[in-house]
This record gives structure tokens, C-alpha cells and sequence, in this order.
């Protein structure tokens, strides 16, 4: 059986200091990607080393941390490459939840390809991370950062498709593709009761009967009809995440279907409490609403 160990190396012997940072690297520095540079060197014997014995079901060498500091025009993808390395470990490790790498000069880089999910998520896509990998083996290793922050590290494993999605930042696709903007997210004056009131969603229109898609894969949490969402599905997603589209006219999915992007889960409709036919959409974490608009694609 392949075994694995982490070891954190010392500070590096310049002390230079990283962007950003008052006090010496945290780790060694590699200065430049390419094989005059001694670090970028036993980087890429590392990684070699790594791939060598894992084909052949040997020891894995140990988890090394290096710093990079890169040029403003290297992108995630390019410095990835070079290293040798998928782009999940590195966007992991620095806990990107996205590709922009944008004002981060100064980022880690890891010895071995692999994903780290931190114990405790944060963001969007560490909680889907968490969630998709809650019951996965894997290696516990913390950094040197000012929180002593802790990761479950999955060596040799990269994004799973649902990772990969949230992270190239297309989480979520339009459930009514041409439909109208009415009623945006937030604050709003009731078209109903002319009230000020907060609107925890979306409203799109179209003509009644146009398909209604699903935003996102998972499963029917829940199929009901209200006086004022009228008929509605509820979709359960990973990441602790929920979907709901309102006001439909029929429903053509069943409680608990296992469901695709892009399915189609019903029809636009003027059930409930309307003014015409539109989709009421809504996005909820953990009970939560977010405002749609800024999560589709």
C-alpha cells in the first residue's frame, strides 16, 4: 500500500521577505521557474520522484512547501504547467476560488499534485470541497500561516467535476435562458402590496409554458404549491446549497430525481401570487439567500 508523510520545511536560510509579509518566508523561495534555479530544481526532482513511486505502489516522498513569487503577467495556469503540477493543487493550497490571481504576488507551492480542503471552510467552493469529500480519506497537514491553518490533503487527486465547475466560476446556469429581468434581488418596492418589502430572489418573465431549467445537478428536495409561490421545486445541491423556482405552471420531475444541469424541471406559469406569467428563482446556502444574479453564468 502507498504510504505518505508530511514534512514542513524549514525557513528559508535568506530570510527574504515574501510580499505582504513583515517577517522572513515562511518557506524556501524558488526565484525563478526554470532549472538555473536550485528550489525549482529539486522541485521538479520531487515531482518526478513522486510520480515514479506511485506507479509503481512505493513510498511516497514527503510533502515539501515552497514559495513563488510570480510576475504579474503568470497566470495560475501557466505557473502550473511549468511546475508540473494540475492547477487544483496550487489554487487549493492557496485557497483560490477562482482562476484571478489578481493582487496575489506571493503564493505557495506544493512538492506533490494533490487537493487541500481546508478543516475549516470559508469560501463557496470550500464548503462544496468539504462537503464532496466529507467521507474521503485523507492526510491532515497545516501550514505556516498566521492562523496555523489546517488542511485534509488528498494526495495525487485533482477537482472533481462539480469542483472544477465551482471553480472556473460557473457554478450556477441560467434557469430561463431569454427570460426578462423584472424583479432583481434585495430591497423592492411589492408589485402586490406596493410595500417595501425584501425580495429573497429573482423574477424572470416569459411567455407561459417556456421550459424552466435546472441551475445546477443535484436532487428534488421538495415539490408543493403555496398561495404565493404557487407550484415550486426545491433543488438540493452540494456545498449546502439550494435552488428554487416558483410560479410554475407544471412540474415534469418527481420527489428525490437524481437531477442533470440543464434538466428540464417544469414550466414558466402564473400560479400563486402574480401580476403575469415569470419565474420566481432563488439561491439558498445553508438557509440563506444570495442574490442570484451575481452567482449564474
Amino acid at each position: 500500500m502507498v504510504s505518505f508523510f508530511f514534512v514542513a520545511l524549514a525557513v528559508a536560510s535568506s530570510g527574504t521577505p515574501a510580499v505582504g509579509q513583515t517577517g522572513p518566508a515562511r518557506y524556501p523561495r524558488i526565484d525563478s521557474l526554470s532549472r538555473e534555479d536550485p528550489l525549482f530544481l529539486q522541485h521538479s526532482q520531487g515531482i518526478a520522484e513522486y510520480y515514479r513511486n506511485s506507479s509503481q505502489n512505493l513510498e511516497l516522498p514527503a510533502l515539501l512547501l515552497y514559495e513563488y513569487e510570480r510576475e504579474p503577467s503568470e497566470t495560475l495556469f501557466g505557473i502550473a504547467a511549468r511546475l508540473s503540477l494540475p492547477y487544483s493543487a496550487i489554487a487549493t493550497i492557496n485557497r483560490l476560488s477562482s482562476p484571478e490571481l489578481e493582487d496575489r504576488r506571493t503564493i505557495l507551492i506544493p512538492s506533490i499534485p494533490g487537493v487541500y480542503v481546508p478543516v475549516t471552510p470559508e469560501s463557496d467552493l470550500e464548503q462544496i470541497m468539504f462537503d464532496l469529500r466529507r467521507d474521503m480519506d485523507a492526510v491532515v497537514v497545516t501550514i505556516r500561516d498566521e492562523a496555523g491553518t489546517r488542511f485534509r490533503f488528498f494526495p495525487g487527486d485533482d477537482f472533481l467535476p462539480e469542483e472544477r465547475i465551482g471553480f472556473l466560476s460557473v457554478l450556477f446556469r441560467h434557469p430561463l435562458p431569454g427570460g426578462d429581468l423584472t424583479s432583481p434581488y434585495g430591497l423592492r418596492t411589492s408589485p402586490i402590496t406596493q410595500q417595501w418589502s425584501f425580495h429573497g430572489g429573482v423574477d424572470y418573465a416569459a411567455e407561459a409554458g417556456t421550459s424552466v431549467l435546472a441551475a445546477r445537478g443535484g436532487e428534488v428536495a421538495e415539490i408543493g404549491e403555496n398561495p404565493i409561490l404557487g407550484r415550486y421545486v426545491i433543488l438540493q445541491h452540494s456545498g449546502g446549497f439550494r435552488t428554487l423556482y416558483g410560479h410554475l405552471q407544471s412540474v415534469s420531475v418527481t420527489l428525490n430525481q437524481t437531477i442533470r444541469s440543464g434538466m428540464i424541471l417544469g414550466t414558466v406559469g402564473s400560479t400563486g401570487l402574480v401580476t403575469g406569467p415569470h419565474l420566481h428563482f432563488e439561491i439558498r446556502q445553508s438557509g440563506q439567500t444570495r442574490d442570484p444574479e451575481t452567482m449564474l453564468r
